[in-house]
């Protein structure tokens, strides 16, 4: 399910415009992994698969094209290998959960972790920026019937669901559906009762809030303009 986008195919084409950016990129290549791992979200339909291919000139092979994939693929084997022994000793619940995630996501947030720390947006939220560029991309762990409270936007938002799911008055999105949020289009997104629901969002310009939150943000700034993950 798509929302801001009349189907998968304009939803591709949304992507293929932000290309360049790393933090689409980031979302469109976990978008992808989603769909190709059966272990992990099982869809006939590839949402973004196709979305950074439209523009691309056909080339020859190279000779060693066949060693280098296969090699490719022996990469990925052992990153999920890792994720799996990292799940495995996790000391906490948040750390395996990390771990289970698809494979572009789950790297970007363990390197974040590396420098960086989560930050508690309010009881039960909790955002993790990841470090993939200019553009302000973070990773969103929200428990079950928490949510984010009602808001606005000053540029697009896009939220790729990864587990579980949440309902934002307009429409209920689970794992594997985009939503894109753009000026005047105001929601609550709250996470549905029993798995926690984890996002990627990508975010030009500060959420607008509205109520309380918003006269906080109006007399106080915070929440201010997002900013690029630090590093220590």
């Amino acid at each position: 399910m798509t929302a801001g986008f009349p189907d998968d195919t304009s939803l591709n084409a949304y992507l293929a415009t932000r290309a360049d950016d790393p933090a689409v990129r980031l979302l469109a290549q976990t978008a992808a992994a989603m769909r190709a791992d059966p272990g992990y979200l099982a869809l006939d339909d590839d949402l973004a698969g196709g979305a950074f291919l439209a523009e691309e000139a056909p080339a020859e092979l190279a000779p060693d094209a066949l060693a280098r994939t296969l090699a490719r693929i022996e990469a990925v084997g052992a990153l999920d290998q890792r994720a799996s022994a990292r799940a495995a000793e996790a000391r906490d619940a948040v750390t395996g959960e990390i771990a289970r995630l698809p494979s572009p996501v789950r790297e970007a947030a363990f390197e974040a972790l590396e420098h960086d720390r989560w930050r508690l947006a309010r009881p039960g939220l909790r955002r993790l920026p990841l470090d993939v560029g200019p553009t302000h991309c973070e990773l969103m762990r929200i428990e079950p019937g928490v949510g984010a409270a009602e808001h606005d936007h000053a540029g697009d938002e896009l939220t790729l669901i990864l587990t579980g799911a949440y309902f934002d008055g307009h429409g209920h999105y689970s794992a594997g559906d985009v939503s894109l949020a753009r000026h005047g289009f105001v929601h609550t997104p709250i996470a549905d009762p029993g798995e926690v629901c984890y996002v990627l969002a990508v975010t030009y310009g500060a959420p607008r809030f509205k109520g309380v939150v918003g006269l906080v943000q109006a007399l106080t700034g915070y929440p201010r303009e997002p900013k690029p993950a630090r590093r220590r």
